[in-house]
């Protein structure tokens, strides 16, 4: 198995894993407790951007051209909208 299938693969799986425990228990890694502090936005942010890897983990097994280039942009597009999701995840909420 080649490794442009392989790091994307595992990837997408640790980025699921993070975000279906933070939306369900409001749980984050421990090196990460200390900044976040809305777990449910983060971890939506996870699942979108292990979304993005499995897409990019399963792109090279299409055979047309555009196709890939299609799911290629798009997964970059969905690994932009996953971060901005994590970085409002860490970021407070403004009391009024």
């Amino acid at each position: 198995m080649d490794w442009y299938v392989v790091v994307p693969g595992a990837i997408a799986l640790l980025f699921a894993a993070g975000g279906v425990a933070a939306l369900r228990t409001g749980w984050v890694f421990p090196w990460l407790r200390a900044r976040v502090f809305r777990t449910g936005l983060y971890g939506r942010g996870q699942l979108l951007m292990a979304a993005a890897f499995a897409v990019q983990a399963l792109a090279p097994f299409s055979d047309e051209r555009a196709l890939r280039s299609g799911l290629g942009i798009a997964s970059v597009l969905a690994l932009l909208a996953g971060l901005v999701l994590m970085v409002l995840g860490q970021r407070p909420r403004h009391e009024r």
